[in-house]
């Protein structure tokens, strides 16, 4: 799975709905396809920042400009705090096969990857 290793990587990643309940991850911060006690999980999740997601939506939404420091934002969470909402987006949805970040914005652009991340959320 391309990008399961990036928030697998970011300490994520967890291995059962138990670690998950023991860690307090909310609703709002599951992915859409836990996996149920003994059922392996669908998809290839990759978690963003929800702020960051919803403003790369509106700058797509009135045609402005998509920077490589936009998509760095929203693929690259490393310096927010701890209590900023993460959202998962499956990037099955992408649109495309890509190992990791670089590569799709490499192939698609700064643009062509935030759509990629809008359309897989």
């Amino acid at each position: 799975k391309p990008f399961g290793l990036c928030w697998q990587l970011a300490g994520l990643a967890l291995s059962s709905p138990q670690e998950k309940a023991a860690m307090g991850a909310d609703e709002e911060t599951k992915p859409a396809a836990v996996a149920k006690e003994g059922e392996e999980a669908e998809g290839d999740f990759f978690y963003v920042c929800k702020k960051a997601l919803e403003s790369v939506q509106e700058k797509l939404k009135k045609g402005e400009e998509i920077s490589q420091e936009t998509v760095n934002q929203l693929a690259f969470p490393d310096t927010l705090p701890d209590e900023e909402p993460m959202v998962p987006v499956d990037m099955r949805g992408a649109g495309g096969d890509f190992d990791d970040v670089e590569q799709m914005v490499e192939k698609l652009g700064p643009k062509g990857a935030a759509e990629a991340f809008v359309k897989a959320f």
